[in-house]
């Protein structure tokens, strides 16, 4: 099921249905807003006619979630330069293409310049400027917004997600699925919700908790100043002085190698 982008399905159908999609897109975004499963779910519509994605797997589709390097862009192109089986067109989706290496963007940039004719490329990038200027200047710019709280209700409502507030959800369905699937997303929205609301040193206790926690998992300290963020960014005015400060200690603890603990407690 795809959340919202209605209108961008229906273009995208048109396109499809009368041969004009172009050979070669980014979908650019904020993260977790839908992009990269608009584009399987593309990739599904040109092999089985059906804006939807089952459980059927794809002859005529290559994605690549965490590629980026210049070995797998070497299989892209072999992939590429076969004819398709079944579908329309040969289709590569590359998620997270902003992390793509300046050699790997540049085998991409070649295939874009002189593309075979039955390919559809599609980039799904959270930071557009990541990527080198000629290979953007290649791509037909699809960008996708976040959702209404209207569509966010609906799709809260239709995957039975009971106890999620759509006025939490800050328009990300991707968000809304994994605070349902509870786990590591859902232990750092927690803690970053403990964060906010206390001080002195339960804050200092909460503070260590997290540090050790991410000593096993690291990932939970960028889900937990991802949550911290988005929650600030609920009144950014009255709270730009403190989402300047969180901004600055989240660079810090990604260049350098600061002590965690100590840029925390300094928020």
């Amino acid at each position: 099921m795809i959340a919202g982008h209605q209108q961008l399905a229906a273009d995208f159908r048109k396109l499809a249905e009368s041969g004009n999609l172009s050979h070669a897109y980014i979908f650019s975004g904020e993260p977790e807003v839908g992009k990269f499963l608009f584009a399987k779910h593309l990739a599904y519509l040109l092999e089985t006619g059906k804006f939807e994605i089952s459980d059927r797997p794809l002859q005529d589709a290559l994605v690549l979630e965490n590629a980026s390097g210049i070995d797998a862009m070497r299989d892209l192109k072999s992939f590429l330069w076969q004819k398709p089986n079944i579908s329309a067109k040969r289709t590569a989706v590359i998620n997270n293409a902003d992390n793509l290496t300046d050699e790997a963007q540049n085998a991409i940039l070649k295939i874009t310049e002189e593309p075979p004719e039955k390919v559809l490329l599609i980039l799904v990038v959270s930071q557009p400027d990541n990527l080198l200027p000629p290979l953007l200047s290649r791509l037909q710019k699809i960008h996708f917004g976040r959702l209404s709280d209207g569509e966010m209700a609906e799709f809260v409502s239709k995957s039975g997600f009971k106890n999620l507030k759509p006025a939490d959800l800050f328009g990300r369905p991707g968000r809304a699925v994994k605070l349902a699937s509870g786990g590591l997303y859902a232990d750092a929205e927690k803690i970053a919700g403990q964060f906010s609301r206390s001080s002195g040193p339960v804050r200092s206790k909460l503070i260590k908790e997290l540090v050790d926690l991410q000593k096993e998992k690291p990932e939970i300290l960028d889900m937990f100043f991802e949550s911290v963020i988005l929650d600030l960014r609920k009144d950014p005015v009255r709270n730009a002085p403190i989402l300047k400060d969180v901004l600055h200690r989240l660079f810090l603890i990604k260049s350098y190698n600061v002590n965690k603990r100590l840029q925390l407690e300094a928020i």
